[in-house]
This record gives C-alpha cells, sequence and structure tokens, in this order.
C-alpha cells in the first residue's frame, strides 16, 4: 500500500512536468505563429485585403545657410546682461540661398529688432528658444515671403 502511495506521487510529479512542458511548447508555438504572421503581413502585397505599407513621404532637405553670432543687449534695467545667439536658415535651393545672402542686412535688422525687445526673464524660459524661432520665422516670412526660408535653427543660445 505504501508503494502505491509513493508510485502515485511519482507519477503526479511526472505529470505536472508533462503539463508544464506541453503549455511551455504551445505558447512558444503560438508566439513563433504569431511573429510570422506579423512579419510576413507586413511584406504581403494586396492579397485577401491586406493592408498596403503606407508611403513614407519625401522630406524636402533645402541648403543651410550659417550666419555670424549675433549678440544684443536685453531689456534689463541694470544694461549688463546680453544675449548671444547662432542662427541658420534653411532655404528651399542655391538660389534662395544667394537672394537670402543679398538681404543679409534686413534679416539681421529684422532678428536684432526681435531679440532686443526680449528680457531676461522671457529669454531664460524652458520653451524661449522655440518661441523666438517662431517668431523669427513668421516675421521673415512677412517680410520676405512664404517661399524664402523654410526653417529658422538656433545653433548657439548664451544669456550674460
Amino acid at each position: 500500500m505504501a508503494e502505491d502511495t509513493k508510485a502515485g506521487a511519482v507519477e503526479g510529479k511526472g505529470g505536472k512536468k508533462k503539463i508544464f512542458i506541453l503549455l511551455f511548447l504551445g505558447l512558444l508555438l503560438m508566439g513563433i505563429a504569431g511573429g510570422a504572421i506579423f512579419f510576413l503581413g507586413k511584406k504581403g502585397g494586396d492579397e485577401g485585403g491586406a493592408q498596403r505599407p503606407m508611403k513614407a513621404k519625401k522630406v524636402a532637405v533645402g541648403v543651410f545657410i550659417d550666419f555670424d553670432p549675433i549678440i544684443v543687449n536685453l531689456l534689463d534695467p541694470t544694461g549688463k546682461r546680453y544675449l548671444q545667439v547662432r542662427i541658420s536658415f534653411e532655404v528651399p535651393d542655391k538660389k534662395a540661398e544667394a537672394e537670402v545672402k543679398k538681404r543679409e542686412p534686413k534679416i539681421k535688422d529684422i532678428i536684432l529688432s526681435i531679440l532686443s525687445g526680449k528680457t531676461v526673464d522671457e529669454v531664460i524660459v524652458p520653451d524661449a528658444k522655440e518661441k523666438i524661432k517662431g517668431e523669427i520665422l513668421k516675421r521673415l516670412k512677412e517680410e520676405l515671403g512664404d517661399d524664402l526660408i523654410m526653417n529658422v535653427y538656433i545653433t548657439q543660445f548664451i544669456v550674460e
């Protein structure tokens, strides 16, 4: 009788191992099948109503123009605080690059008038650079036209 109990216990442990192994293999097979469906489904054509992969938009990269650093006094009661920025512009092509270089004095004047009207508190907040870039871009597009300058980048920003 004692031997029957031991045999049942051993058989119970072996049965649990078999169930665990079968469960593990089942999950493994489901994972492999799911992965195969995922990868093969992406590469498939228009068969059976499968979705077409979205085409990536071509991003137009223009020509970059770097300006020398611009230093302005900030609106500060002590008159000792200043801002130094280095700005780059993205233009659509070489023709636009020549036009921007031809209009550089006007562009610098616009930038100087925008930056010199800023207080220290306005330029030290976390999103100050984004606001300034947006303001410069908007003003330049108003003055020079929408198609000349694509984007404005601030590559250096120092507040002293």
